[in-house]
């Protein structure tokens, strides 16, 4: 289960507003046993959702999950797959229906090769009117997948060959080899871009090889248009958002007219919330601790809902260009598995929205199975940390901070982390590093360097970092690594190996459930040998919405991989 415990209110609102109903409607004038009245002109409904990060631009080149708007993009684009409303497994949203094998939608050809063929509903427009096509979707997959753009999210692009649009509502996907997501290419995966808004600008930056222009175009800040059910009116880079309902919508116009998303500091995120003046937050807006307290009072007083959800994987990811970090020691494995075994995840699970983590897959993984218990070869030793790192030559001097026995240089890293919530985590880290001698600096990285992605590609030592639901933890294992010639768009750290990439391909050609099973045992052993990450631990997410506001009934089919919680905003409605 992918939801975990959800605290729901009682159907007691519903009952009043049926009496309500009935009282109105038996009033002289109501609408039983006489003429209705006149009645005024219906108010416009407005929704706030409280974030806790400014945005500087939108769309597929800032895709953001810090401080909870990785939930949002939803709102205003839309994918060819998303998650069902009760169930988390995929169904058409731009396509007609999730394309497979037993319908011949999904072939392996002679030369190795799998053909996806996707249909798409007829009846889509851009938020301005032009009509959605499968050569948008060609277009798409050219612009995704330059490399001379900052696109952030691109691993399933570039296991791609070509995508050709056989007629205006069929294109078709060819993978160099079988890959089981070329069938749930969910919006985060593959982002449609407008070719009548984005076409002329990207010729002109292949022509000239500066894409100074393209990334400057109005498009990505208050112009931006997509698929979506609400369309951006302003982005106030300091402040927030606000869309508009898109009356166009294929799905429907949105119940609600308008929707703010609004940047606050965390603490007053939380007074807001239960001040009554923000009415949705979506995960990762408040931290876990703020989230289950708001949970309790909202719950006493009955003033809103808050849904706990099982989230990602969160991880120390070092930083492997030497030219870069800090400690080339850091390196070596084996003085990351000294430092891994200096951490006490179950001291860390004493926080109640903590797991430990002993495996490569969280608990509630369909794959946990084939990584159950793999991490447990590095169990808490701070002895054997030590004896690991002396071993290899580091040794306390009297200050009682590691020195290196070759050149008597002390052992010292920094670790960062761009979540203001997450500074007890750094702290439970460094405290653990120093008890074993090694020299710490903690390190907030600023919403404006976080922005930066060539300055969060050059940390000096770890980042203190979380993955996506599910297999996205897989990504950080992919290159390439991040670089000036792919405009810091790659793997943060630096990381590349062959072998990895040998064991993602198999495990992403993987068409039975089976198949993906073994290669995820692979991976977890590779893993746990390796060390290219310290898996610590997994959280839990808090979502909520005030008394009122009818959202997020969805939940128990949210799929991060292909479906957010807002997948379905244009049912949303306040009562």
């Amino acid at each position: 289960m992918r939801l975990g415990p959800v605290r729901a209110q009682s159907g007691l609102l519903a009952i009043l507003s049926a009496c309500l109903w009935l009282v109105s409607a038996c009033a002289p004038g109501g609408p039983i046993g006489g003429v209705p009245a006149a009645s005024a002109p219906a108010k416009p409904k407005s929704l706030t959702i409280g974030v806790t990060n400014p945005l500087k631009d939108i769309g597929a080149l800032s895709v953001r999950s810090v401080g909870g708007w990785g939930s949002l993009p939803d709102l205003h684009s839309v994918g060819l797959i998303t998650s069902d409303f009760d169930t988390p497994k995929p169904v058409g949203r731009l396509a007609e229906r999730v394309p497979s094998v037993d319908d011949g939608s999904i072939s392996v050809l002679a030369d190795g090769r799998m053909r996806v063929v996707y249909r798409l509903r007829h009846d889509v427009t851009w938020q301005d009117g032009a009509p959605f096509t499968a050569q948008d979707l060609v277009f798409t997959k050219t612009f995704l997948a330059d490399p001379g753009l900052p696109v952030t999210v691109r691993q399933t692009v570039q296991r791609m060959g070509t995508v050709e649009a056989t007629d205006d509502w069929t294109a078709v996907f060819y993978f160099p080899q079988r890959f089981f997501q070329g069938s749930a290419l969910g919006l985060r995966e593959f982002w449609p871009q407008p070719r009548h808004l984005l076409g002329e600008a990207y010729d002109r930056y292949v022509a000239s090889g500066s894409p100074d222009e393209l990334l400057r175009l109005p498009y990505w800040t208050s112009d931006y248009v997509n698929l979506g059910p609400f369309r951006v009116s302003e982005l106030d880079q300091g402040a927030g958002l606000t869309l508009q309902a898109y009356e166009g919508y294929f799905l429907g116009r949105p119940r609600i007219d308008t929707i703010h998303v609004r940047a606050f500091e965390q603490n007053v995120l939380f007074s807001s919330l239960l001040a009554g003046a923000v009415d949705f937050f979506p995960m990762e807006a408040l931290d876990p601790e703020e989230g289950a307290q708001l949970q309790e009072r909202w719950r006493a007083v009955r003033q809103g809902t808050v849904y706990t959800l099982e989230g990602p994987a969160y991880f120390l990811s070092p930083q492997v260009r030497p030219a870069v970090q800090r400690e080339p020691a850091i390196l070596d494995v084996r003085v990351r598995q000294a430092l891994y075994q200096a951490i006490d995840r179950d001291a860390l699970a004493l926080r109640e929205f903590v797991l430990p983590a002993w495996s490569v897959m969280p608990p509630n993984d369909r794959l946990y199975e084939a990584t159950r218990d793999g991490l447990r070869r590095h169990p808490f030793d701070p002895a054997r940390s030590r004896a690991i790192l002396q071993e290899l030559g580091w040794s306390p001097g009297g200050d009682g901070i590691l020195h290196h026995s070759s050149d008597g240089r002390a052992f010292q890293t920094t670790i960062g982390t761009v979540d203001s919530g997450r500074l007890w985590e750094l702290a439970t880290y460094a405290d653990a590093w120093r008890r074993i001698g090694v020299e710490v600096e903690e390190r907030q990285t600023s919403p404006a360097q976080a922005r930066d992605l060539e300055f969060r590609a050059s940390y000096p030592g770890w980042d203190a970092t979380s993955a996506g639901q599910g297999d996205a933890l897989l990504n950080r294992l992919q290159g390439p690594a991040a670089s000036a010639a792919n405009r810091w768009g790659g793997n943060r750290g630096g990381y590349e190996d062959p072998a990895a990439e040998r064991l993602l391909a198999r495990y992403y050609a993987g068409l039975s459930e089976q198949e993906r099973f073994d290669a995820m045992h692979d991976i977890s052993e590779f893993v746990a040998t390796t060390l290219p990450m310290l898996i610590t631990y997994y959280i839990t997410y808090h979502a909520g919405v005030r008394q009122g506001v009818r959202a997020l009934q969805d939940m128990a089919g949210w799929e991060q991989s292909y479906g957010t919680i807002t997948r379905n905003a244009h049912l949303w409605e306040i009562d």
